[in-house]
């Protein structure tokens, strides 16, 4: 049997364990986009919205996983490497991060075309950095949770350890914005600095928990 395989039911597993909570939240940021479009204060409503779709979903998985290694019997049965279920875990909290992107898109489109001043208002308000800012916080959380998560603090605590990731990533975060900021970047540049930074500390985190998962003792 070909790997891809069990790694795609991993996924599948995953994923679909969490589906309910995930549509919950993907379905509350549509709901909130549809206020803001037909309310009477859309703005403040439309940049809660894609950060609701951009945020939501990746931490239901990540809250849903605990941030801790599972070897459970039907994972050990499946001719599937260890390394490749630590894949599965990063795998499905960037699949998580891109469910809200068409939400956001959707919303933002309609907006655009009931008020063309609207998504300029939206965009200058900082609401791409903000979706950036989300998007940094998540990655970072997810760099700092799995690994740590193979520690005996991390196995002992993992409320603990979820709550200190989610604060180690927005600091992280809010540093790039200051020094973003402090250098005068333009919005655009700024999110692509976030989410650039934020990724390459994600991939390298998670070669980390493959080579940590490779080894460890379940």
């Amino acid at each position: 049997m070909k790997t891809r395989k069990p790694l795609l039911g991993l996924l599948t597993y995953s994923l679909h364990s969490a589906s309910g909570s995930l549509a919950l939240v993907l379905l509350v940021s549509l709901l909130v986009g549809i206020v803001a479009l037909i309310s009477g204060h859309e703005l403040p409503l439309l940049q809660l919205f894609p950060l609701l779709g951009a945020g939501a979903a990746p931490y239901v998985v990540l809250m849903n996983s605990e941030g801790t290694p599972k070897w459970e019997s039907y994972q050990i049965a499946m001719p599937i490497k260890r390394k490749d279920v630590a894949s599965a875990l990063y795998l499905n909290v960037f699949i998580a991060s891109l469910l809200g992107i068409p939400i956001i898109g959707i919303v933002w489109a309609v907006g655009f075309v009931l008020n063309e001043n609207m998504l300029a208002m939206i965009l200058n308000s900082g609401g791409l950095s903000g979706v950036a800012f989300v998007y940094g916080v998540v990655f970072f959380t997810t760099t700092f949770l799995y690994p740590l998560g193979c520690t005996r603090f991390g196995q002992r605590s993992t409320q603990g350890l979820f709550l200190l990731s989610v604060m180690a990533a927005t600091a992280a975060t809010l540093g790039l914005s200051f020094i973003g900021n402090k250098i005068e970047l333009s919005d655009a540049v700024l999110s692509l600095m976030i989410v650039g930074l934020a990724g390459i500390a994600f991939v390298i985190s998670l070669f980390i928990t493959r080579a940590i998962y490779a080894k460890i003792d379940f």
